[in-house]
């Protein structure tokens, strides 16, 4: 059969596609349907496009083609995405879902002392394994410290078991989260997805203690919104013609559901960061929501926009993080500061809070102002004050400390920008 009967026909390309895996020549059909998807000579979506991308996408999977299933996922992106955006949320899903029940049967099969029969394309993985992106060496490598932790475990079997048999699987997981939030970054319609893709994401990192992956998944979420702010219309009242004259692809505009979205996926980013005790990420995400609240304010200012503020709800759920997040950073004063605003928001706005429940937050409110630790200036100078150089260092250390927590105050929205130890106790 030719070749142009296949671009003719995309159905006759997925019959011999099948034909081809079902004589163990994966690789083989995984070509053929790659040249169909990225074929410039159809750009009508049909049913059939999307059978071939979820078998593109399985044989992907099975030989462990992460580049490849992130190629394929572009093409079909482009040619489903203004036809059939409902296709293109099913074809995602079921990668996700696909990718993360690998993960953890590799998992289990780690933990078992069991092997993951390989595929008869295993030659083929190898190779795709060689010809993995640059920006993936911190995953998985055999640096010399990997090599020195792994002869230092109490297990070295189930060491060497993971290294074959669940890493590949959390790579090419981390890969796949890495192509949809990539891919789905500017779509208004499926927002939804690209948020839950980034949570499940935030999990991954949590489960599996990858922190370098976190800050690089901080980083691509920093770089989205920081483009949506600059590109997305946050001072434009509404795109005409369905977007079309936004300078982002895809987006339509800043709404309440929005805003609400990335405030959520931002709280789960901070609790993962508290998860991982990765203090600076934590401090960071907090500037990313002071960002989002600036957006909403701003759209709120807009004539014609009717966006509400953020729910109480929401933002007591933000504080409550931030107790978490200051506690175990050691950072007292603000974890004081973030109790008081969180029993503030449910003493004012919860209307079934019982007597017992604000007696025990008032209490926690209490407690986390008595663990501030006193400063040399409350104490008062008892002691030999600093002379010459030392007392210019001090001063310069102690403006630096000031401007710190000032810029904090106002970032966590707090109503003083010299928040201290008298100040939260007098409240």
């Amino acid at each position: 059969m030719s070749y142009n009967s296949f671009l003719n026909k995309p159905e006759n390309a997925l019959r011999r596609a099948t034909e081809l895996n079902d004589i163990a020549q994966p690789q083989a059909a995984l070509s053929l349907l790659h040249e169909i998807l990225s074929s410039r000579r159809h750009k009508t979506w049909s049913p059939t496009y999307e059978k071939i991308i979820l078998f593109y996408l399985d044989l992907c999977l099975d030989l462990g083609r992460a580049r490849e299933a992130k190629d394929g996922l572009h093409q079909y992106r482009n040619l489903s995405q203004s036809q059939a955006p409902g296709s293109l949320e099913g074809v995602i899903r079921h990668l996700i879902e696909k990718a993360e029940k690998k993960c953890r049967d590799a998992k289990e099969a780690a933990e078992k002392g069991e092997s993951i029969v390989k595929t008869p394309g295993s030659s083929e993985e190898k190779q795709g394994e060689q010809e993995a992106d640059e920006d993936d060496i911190d995953l998985f490598d055999g640096n010399p410290q990997s090599i020195l932790l792994s002869t230092m475990s109490t297990d070295p079997e189930k060491a060497q078991r993971e290294t074959a048999v669940l890493f590949p699987a959390l790579k090419f997981l981390w890969e796949v989260y890495r192509a949809v939030l990539d891919i789905l970054k500017s779509n208004s319609k499926l927002e939804r997805l690209y948020h839950g893709a980034a949570v499940a994401a935030l999990r991954f990192c949590a489960e599996y203690k990858r922190r370098v992956e976190f800050r690089r998944l901080c980083d691509m979420m920093r770089m989205h919104l920081g483009n949506l702010t600059k590109y997305g219309g946050v001072n434009v009242v509404r795109f005409e013609d369905g977007g079309k004259n936004n300078k982002v692809r895809g987006w339509e505009g800043w709404t309440a559901d929005s805003i609400e979205l990335h405030l959520q996926t931002r709280f789960a980013q901070l609790e993962t960061a508290s998860a991982l005790r990765l203090y600076t990420e934590g401090f960071r995400t907090v500037e990313d929501i002071y960002n989002i609240l600036q957006i909403s304010k701003t759209r709120r200012k807009l004539p014609g926009v009717n966006i509400p503020p953020p729910k109480a709800k929401i933002m007591a759920a933000y504080y409550e993080k931030l107790t978490n997040l200051f506690w175990v950073s050691e950072n007292y004063l603000f974890h004081a500061f973030a109790w008081y605003k969180y029993y503030s928001l449910c003493k004012e706005y919860n209307r079934g809070m019982s007597a017992e429940m604000k007696k025990t937050q008032a209490s926690a409110v209490l407690l986390a102002a008595l663990c501030i630790p006193t400063t040399t200036s409350e104490k008062g100078s008892n002691g030999s004050k600093p002379l010459g150089r030392d007392a210019i260092q001090s001063t310069v250390e102690d403006d630096i400390a000031k401007e710190k927590m000032a810029r904090m105050a106002t970032l966590l929205g707090f109503h003083t920008t010299e928040p201290s130890r008298e100040a939260i106790l007098a409240e």
